[in-house]
């Protein structure tokens, strides 16, 4: 079986964007519970599909 070796821009901006990602989403996540407004946003009580709807 042959490896699929990626290098180059390409490789290291995908291996960026995947390190990044889930900084983005908790960024993204706390920014918008931040603006919740009554009752207030609790990540161990409420899930993150809860602030869809704001």
């Amino acid at each position: 079986m042959n490896r699929i070796v990626r290098a180059g821009a390409t490789a290291r901006t995908g291996a960026l964007l995947l390190l990044l990602d889930p900084l983005v989403s908790w960024a993204a996540e706390f920014i918008t519970a931040a603006a919740w407004p009554d009752p207030p946003y609790a990540p161990l009580y409420n899930w993150v599909s809860h602030l869809g709807p704001t």
